[in-house]
């Protein structure tokens, strides 16, 4: 029989709690994903009114930032980029848009008041 002791039997005599290997340590920061990536799957949802001959629905989902296609748009009321809002703040907005004086109420009323105008 042998009389020595290995490590581990040394630390729990003593006291000392064992030795932790560099695997078990997890990282403390989690890995941000590249902007240009997240920019293009950011879900952005329309929370405006419907517009003339079904440009665009309410509630609908734009993957990528605001549509391309609604540009001409923008450039004659250019407060409805504010009304495409990220999915994940929808009832805030939809709140937000409830209240007056908040930038989705304003951007909601300029939108129906272009409707309403012809402009769009």
């Amino acid at each position: 029989m042998t009389t020595e002791k290995t490590e581990n039997q040394e630390d729990k005599q003593v006291g000392k709690p064992p030795a932790k290997d560099k695997k078990d340590v997890s990282p403390t920061v989690p890995v941000q994903p590249a902007r240009a990536a997240a920019a293009e799957r950011e879900q952005l949802i329309y929370i405006g009114p419907n517009l003339p001959g079904g440009r665009l629905a309410k509630y609908f989902i734009s993957l990528g930032g605001f549509p391309a296609y609604l540009s001409d748009i923008s450039d004659k009321v250019p407060a409805i980029t504010e009304l495409f809002v990220p999915v994940a703040d929808l009832s805030a907005a939809r709140v937000a848009m409830d209240q007056p004086g908040t930038t989705q109420n304003i951007a909601y009323a300029a939108v129906v008041a272009a409707i309403q105008k012809g402009v769009i």
